[in-house]
């Protein structure tokens, strides 16, 4: 009997020894599924064709999210752009794009600005542009995106059933019924790696949409700080021809009164007065129009710009990072540096913003289409199962669960994404298609207009209008000329000095659109006087 009861003692303790074995083998498998499953990439080969091996640089390094202020997850109050936020600790808060935004860089005060010069420009309007100051907020929401895909979206779940009252109707054992599950999902072909691809070249797309939009902003302040010297221009004209009328004006009242002059006479100078009067409002009111503009694009209140630095006519113009001295000796010489810059232009256009944003978009739909090709494999849910019936019989074992791709397949996914990878491939190499034209267009405008500019009588242009009038009022005075000579020969040079203003303003809007068109910068084409800006 004593030996019966020493076999069963010792069969339950190898059992219960067993048991425990096997028990602490499943607690250490959980743990292993809790943790998710996380592999390398395994360099899976895609059916599209991709492009060439481009590798774009990141236009801004990612920012560091805020450390940790401690191991306790307390509440935690931060302030981003002025909006309050809590948090369990800082590190939870997104940080701010490390761009200058209009809260940082606008004018402490609202009170005029006289003079800015076009770097001042520039600089304000990236900074401070409403709609780019909206944009850059795009940044935070891609990087809080990035944030989602690197968290691996499925949580374990457990599963507990307990009877603690049951009746066993045939008078057997009456002990609780009760199981515990404890599964996890896993993806089996490294969906989690090309989910964080996606994200990251998304996060790429829109740093450079980001630039793109800044590019073409400071292309915009550009065209219009060209615009309103040219009017300013023209509003000189108005009044020193305005002037003239007034002056002459008198002289012929002054010779009627004395009889040295006929009525017909001051009344052509009398409505010749009154037009230009009229076109000189007409000039100083485009002027003001054109400051308003400028100043709503730049960010800043219209009454804070009256005026701006700079002259048309002081502007130095060159080709592309080519001298004037280099590139005005002959026509070939000429047209050899024209085509020098040419190509110049296109390889600065070929990384313009909007086409690295098309290939960060190619990449966006590469891991999609690898996504897409991933998911064609099922998940697995697996996970340990503990069981204890009411005749005290103890399980334990493992639980796992797989769909059966048999009425989806995946493949319909697949084929969408590869479809939109082709498109964005497309769309990439058209970007640069077009790029190139407009980089070529802009390019040849440019070189026509300063062409002209450069074949124009410059000793003529640069004579200083106010004295050649004074020189015809004084022929007039002593009766040398009559006054319909005097009004022709000043509307003559008053056309001469508006088609030079015309001139110097294509040549300053080709000027701007070369710079939208390929980002090349502003100085390379033209130097400013320092001492007029």
């Amino acid at each position: 009997m004593k030996r019966g009861y020493y076999l069963v003692h010792r069969s339950n303790a190898c059992l219960m020894g067993i048991c425990h074995h096997r028990l602490s083998q499943m607690l250490i498998l959980g743990a292993l599924l809790i943790a998710g499953c996380r592999s390398a990439d395994p360099g899976w080969r895609y059916t599209a064709r991709s492009p060439a091996a481009y590798s774009p640089a990141v236009p801004q390094q990612e920012t560091a999210i805020l450390p940790k202020s401690g191991t306790n997850e307390e509440l935690t109050t931060a302030e981003i752009s002025g909006v309050p936020l809590r948090a369990a600790s800082l590190a939870k808060v997104l940080p701010e794009p490390s761009r200058t935004t209009a809260s940082n860089a606008a004018f402490p005060d609202q009170t005029a600005v006289v003079g800015m010069s076009l770097s001042e420009l520039s600089a304000t309007a990236v900074a401070q542009n409403p709609d780019l100051v909206t944009l850059r907020q795009s940044e935070r929401v891609s990087m809080a995106a990035k944030g989602v895909a690197e968290t691996y979206p499925f949580n374990p779940f457990l599963q507990v059933q307990a009877t603690p009252f049951q009746d066993a109707g045939n008078g057997g054992p009456n002990n609780m019924y009760h199981y515990v599950l404890l599964m996890q999902t896993i993806q089996l072909a490294h969906q989690q790696d090309f989910r964080e691809q996606g994200a990251r070249f998304a996060l790429n797309s829109t740093r450079w949409n980001i630039h793109h939009a800044e590019l073409q902003t400071l292309a915009q302040a550009q065209r219009l700080y060209f615009t309103a010297l040219y009017l300013r221009g023209i509003r000189s004209l108005a009044e020193t021809s305005h002037e003239n009328n007034l002056q002459l004006l008198r002289i012929l009242e002054n010779q009627l009164d004395a009889g040295a002059a006929t009525a017909a006479d001051v009344a052509i100078v009398r409505v010749d007065t009154a037009s230009t009067r009229q076109q000189q409002q007409l000039a100083s009111a485009n002027f003001q129009n054109s400051l308003r503009d400028l100043a709503r694009h730049v960010g800043v209140q219209p009454g804070t710009l009256p005026d701006i630095a700079g002259d048309l006519h002081q502007f130095e113009w060159q080709l592309p990072n080519i001298s004037a001295q280099q590139s005005s000796s002959t026509l070939n010489e000429w047209d050899h540096a024209v085509d020098n810059s040419t190509r110049n232009v296109v390889g600065w256009a070929m990384s313009r913003p909007d086409v690295m944003a098309a290939r960060s978009d190619v990449d966006i739909a590469r891991a999609n289409l690898r996504l897409a090709s991933a998911a064609k494999t099922p998940d697995l849910q697996v996970g340990p199962y503990y069981q204890s019936t009411a005749d005290s019989t103890t399980f334990f074992g493992f639980r796992a669960q797989v769909d059966l791709p048999v009425v989806n397949s995946g493949e319909p996914l697949e084929r969408q994404r590869l479809a939109e990878h082709h498109q964005r491939v497309t769309a990439w190499n058209q970007t640069q298609r077009r790029a190139e034209l407009e980089a070529t267009a802009a390019m040849d405008r440019y070189a026509t207009a300063l062409m002209v500019v450069e074949s124009d009588d410059l000793e003529e242009a640069s004579t200083d209008l106010p004295t050649e009038l004074k020189g015809l009022e004084k022929q007039f005075v002593a009766g040398e000329v009559d006054v319909v000579r005097v009004v022709q020969a000043r509307n003559s040079l008053i056309l001469n000095r508006r088609a030079r203003l015309d001139l110097l303003n294509e040549l300053s809007q080709a000027a701007a659109t070369l710079v939208g068109a390929t980002g090349i910068p502003i100085e390379s084409i033209v130097r400013f006087n320092l001492h007029v800006e």
